[in-house]
């Protein structure tokens, strides 16, 4: 990192703090991290669409304002004397410092699987407080992104055993076919659709496929078609603009 960069962090932090200053900007000065909690949201969302599209311009920009969020919110902090800007800044460190012992230590790793493996175990010690594995997980997570959280924290001993593939497309075959038949024997509807999305996800998680991202940008391509063919039919269903009428013989 350069004194460049070093000074252009630091210019908008202390620009932060000059709009939540006596005299700033109201707006700013009204916002607290509850009133926050919707632009993070949308600005978290506005960089994953710019990664998925593929533009370093708009990606540049979009972090831009996922910085100027947490300015926001430590500031807002900063003020109630709670934390800051640092205390963000040196957690944040030494959680990467602590969960990479294999790097900044004298552990060894064999490859990504037991990297992630002491990640977890790592982050048990850390938070002793936690009954389970499975303990920490956001409930305000979208619901794929909450399924694959959940089956990517199941770990050996009293946690089932991860089902195979033929097992899932099995479970998953199952649940669809109760539920295209509007039988209630497995479950109510909500119950079949929900076991449906849960293996599927488990299908996505062990091919390595983000289930999220895969299911948006289905969606995506699947809007632009169907949008295609409205407007293809509309303007076939247009009246076709004739010659223009003979002016009237005097």
């Amino acid at each position: 990192m350069t004194d460049e960069d070093l000074w252009q962090l630091r210019r908008l932090f202390e620009v932060m703090e000059r709009l939540r200053a006596p005299g700033g900007c109201p707006w700013d000065r009204a916002q607290s991290h509850q009133t926050l909690l919707p632009f993070l949201l949308e600005e978290t969302y506005e960089t994953i669409q710019a990664v998925e599209d593929g533009r370093p311009e708009e990606l540049a920009e979009e972090l831009g304002d996922l910085l100027v969020e947490v300015a926001m919110h430590s500031a807002i902090a900063a003020e109630a004397g709670t934390f800051d800007i640092g205390t963000v800044a040196r957690i944040a460190t030494e959680k990467m410092i602590g969960r990479h012992p294999h790097v900044f230590g004298d552990l060894q790793v064999t490859g990504v699987a037991q990297v992630l493996s002491n990640w977890e175990e790592l982050k048990r010690q850390e938070k002793p407080g936690r009954e389970s594995a499975l303990d920490g997980i956001p409930r305000s997570l979208p619901a794929l992104a909450l399924a694959a959280a959940v089956q990517r924290r199941q770990v050996g001993g009293a946690q089932p055993a991860t089902p195979s593939g033929p097992e899932l497309a099995a479970a998953a075959a199952n649940s669809l076919e109760q539920l295209a038949a509007g039988g209630e024997e497995g479950g109510s509807a909500e119950t079949l659709v929900g076991e449906l999305l849960f293996w599927v996800v488990e299908l996505a998680r062990q091919r390595e496929v983000d289930p999220e991202g895969a299911l948006r940008r289905f969606a995506a391509e699947r809007r632009e078609a169907l949008r295609k063919a409205e407007l293809e039919g509309r303007a076939e269903a247009s009246p076709k603009a004739g010659p223009a009428p003979a002016e009237a013989a005097n």
